[in-house]
């Protein structure tokens, strides 16, 4: 839960699920390790300032103690959301090019980062792989990775309602205009305080009562 109150501390309240993964990294299997961007080449394009809410984030948790480089470590180029990046028309960059930080980190913790950082997984030269799982979350406008269509009502019956919103459940039935004009609860529901309302829900897009 604190993990998510700083996600929503960055993002904002119009937010959603998107995307989960388990990553396992093997041990001394001969991988090099890559770096990309998540949300592909029109990602790279969009540059922010540091005041800017990202378009989507993951929260990336070890499984695994990392202690030491080339463990399948966690890379980042730090400062590469916001920025040209690479600066030339080199290859992508590597996990060992100038710049690349591999992060260590015990079982439990966690790394958020931005979509626009560069990242990715180091070689990994221990014995045992390492293991990850990623929450991922973005603005209510952009399209869901896992899933296409409606989740099942089985599962949104036991979540929360915090939860079925960052499913998808609107609160009433969807119409074209709704993730780009928010329930007019969304604040309340994500933020758990039924005293906040979203003060820019347009009036024609509220919800109709009976």
């Amino acid at each position: 839960p604190n993990v998510f109150d700083l996600i929503v501390d960055i993002m904002g309240p119009y937010l959603q699920f998107s995307m989960s993964q388990a990553i396992v990294r093997g041990g001394k299997d001969g991988f090099p390790g890559y770096t990309h961007t998540d949300g592909g080449e029109g990602q790279r394009l969009i540059r922010v300032t540091e005041t800017s809410a990202p378009i989507a984030m993951k929260a990336m948790y070890l499984l695994t103690d990392v202690n030491d480089v080339d463990s399948g470590n966690f890379t980042v180029f730090p400062g590469s959301h916001m920025r040209s990046f690479p600066t030339t028309k080199e290859r992508t960059p590597n996990p060992h090019a100038p710049g690349a930080v591999q992060l260590m980190g015990k079982a439990g913790d966690c790394y958020l980062f931005p979509h626009a950082l560069w990242h990715g997984p180091a070689p990994n030269q221990m014995d045992i792989g390492r293991k990850t799982i990623l929450y991922n979350y973005s603005q209510m406008f952009v399209r869901w990775y896992d899933y296409g269509a409606v989740v099942p009502e089985a599962i949104l019956d036991k979540c929360t309602p915090r939860q079925r919103r960052l499913l998808g459940d609107l609160g009433y039935e969807f119409r074209p205009g709704s993730y780009f004009y928010v329930p007019e609860d969304q604040e309340a529901v994500i933020m758990q305080d039924e005293t906040l309302t979203n003060s820019l829900q347009p009036p024609h897009l509220e919800p109709q009562r009976a």
